[in-house]
């Protein structure tokens, strides 16, 4: 009889770190980056346009659109991030 040899799988606890980040899409991670950057900027272009607004060098309508733009950017954001952590969640639940 010859012995049954390893099977070669991989399991993500021994797997190196580095090895499982290289594996990840970059598509996906620069596409986050890319909506964190977004909320950031303007949520920095409605602090400008409050301080502005204040100051009289904006008007109250364009200062608000600024401030509407953030909030909402804002929100879809953190609805984005809910669907993705619901997803990531779902998987971790499911039985292998």
């Amino acid at each position: 009889m010859n012995s049954i040899s390893g099977t070669g799988k991989i399991s993500l606890n021994t797997e190196p770190l580095q090895d499982r980040i290289n594996r990840r899409s970059p598509e996906f991670f620069q596409r986050i980056e890319a909506a964190i950057k977004d909320v950031n900027t303007k949520q920095h272009i409605a602090d400008d346009s409050i301080e502005k607004v204040i100051l009289g060098e904006m008007g109250l309508h364009e200062g608000m659109m600024a401030i509407g733009k953030a909030d909402t950017t804002l929100k879809v954001f953190a609805q984005v991030r809910n669907k993705v952590m619901s997803a990531y969640n779902e998987v971790m639940r499911m039985q292998i």
